[in-house]
């Protein structure tokens, strides 16, 4: 299938039916977002990212709109039930970046860096009805010095003419090291909905920076197996608003003959049983066709009172587009945390 095949691709028109629900999801959100970012990679000869979709208004405790004075205030409000973001108002910096373009107002709230995924919150307001949810443009966060990016984005609606939106972006870096200081840029050029018609080119243009939340790098360098997969947890890095773990690992040629794609899925619990990820994927690339692929996933903090982090990969094979997948289930990594 071509590029431009993939791209235009109807989701809705997949055949999944001996697919379990987690592979669906997978599927979907691969094309969802291939589709909605195209240029979210740049300058990685062959990349493999795996993304959370973007979701509707359902679910959270929005805040009065009469305390939003004059557009928006505390935008992360709107995202609180998620407990990646729970420490992202405490320890974020306040942008505070407008522009106004074509009757559209995009605003930068606040944002964090914690050392790995740069996370923004940002809102809209506009004169059209966009639907329940928008397309934030192909035009991706662009990080200074950074040789591509992964990530994902949020964006809700709110009332009749505001929404609000997170990103996440996991930037990559030549040799894998991370600086101190990140120089973020974001031109979105277009903004278009999900449901309609609607689509407003514009002139927003947002230029900022942000110091790295200093954080605990624990190495780890585990490595769990089968015949096919070798799997490798290279570190775990704690911070005051994240926990991000970094992995790579290895496919043999036998075993992508005959799956398109190996990729790895994460079921993350601690030993008081609070789940932080179930069945979730990060961001990552390969270099030679899936032979070798590194990545990161992040999560919110840990719960103070835990003293064991249990990872257990699952590995996702799959022919791609519905076609058929296995799951190849590895054995968990414990990491003592006292």
């Amino acid at each position: 299938m071509s590029m431009k095949e993939w791209l235009e691709l109807d989701i809705d028109s997949l055949e999944l039916e001996e697919v379990t629900e987690l592979e669906k999801k997978r599927v979907k959100q691969h094309v969802l977002k291939k589709r909605e970012k195209k240029h979210i990679w740049r300058n990685i000869a062959v990349a493999s990212v795996m993304l959370i979709g973007i979701s509707t208004a359902a679910g959270y405790a929005y805040p009065s709109l009469a305390s939003q004075v004059p557009f928006m205030d505390n935008v992360i409000e709107y995202f609180s039930n998620d407990e990646t973001y729970k420490k992202f108002d405490e320890f974020s910096t306040d942008i505070g970046l407008t522009e106004t373009s074509n009757g559209v107002t995009v605003l930068i709230d606040n944002a964090v860096y914690d050392g790995t995924n740069i996370t923004v919150s940002y809102a809209i307001e506009t004169d059209k009805d966009f639907g329940e949810s928008m397309n934030s443009g192909a035009n991706w966060f662009d990080i200074v010095g950074s040789n591509g990016s992964g990530g994902s984005s949020e964006i809700t609606k709110i009332s009749d003419n505001r929404y609000v939106g997170i990103s996440t972006i996991t930037p990559s870096f030549k040799g894998g090291d991370y600086p101190d200081k990140v120089e973020i840029t974001w031109e979105p050029q277009t903004l278009s909905s999900l449901s309609n018609d609607v689509k407003v080119d514009g002139d927003w243009s947002f230029d900022f920076s942000l110091q790295r939340v200093n954080g605990d790098v624990r190495l780890i360098n585990e490595t769990v197996q089968t015949d096919d997969i070798h799997f490798t947890l290279k570190s775990v890095e704690l911070t005051d608003v994240s926990t991000v773990i970094a992995y790579e690992q290895a496919v043999s040629d036998k075993l992508l003959d005959e799956w398109s794609e190996v990729t790895p899925a994460f079921t993350v619990t601690d030993n008081l049983g609070h789940v932080y990820l179930d069945g979730t994927g990060g961001s990552g690339f390969s270099a030679d066709d899936g032979k070798t692929f590194e990545g990161t996933t992040s999560f919110g903090t840990i719960h103070e009172d835990a003293t064991q982090l249990i990872i257990k990969p699952v590995e996702i094979a799959s022919l791609m587009y519905g076609k058929g997948h296995t799951e190849i289930e590895l054995e968990p990594i414990v990491i003592d945390l006292k």
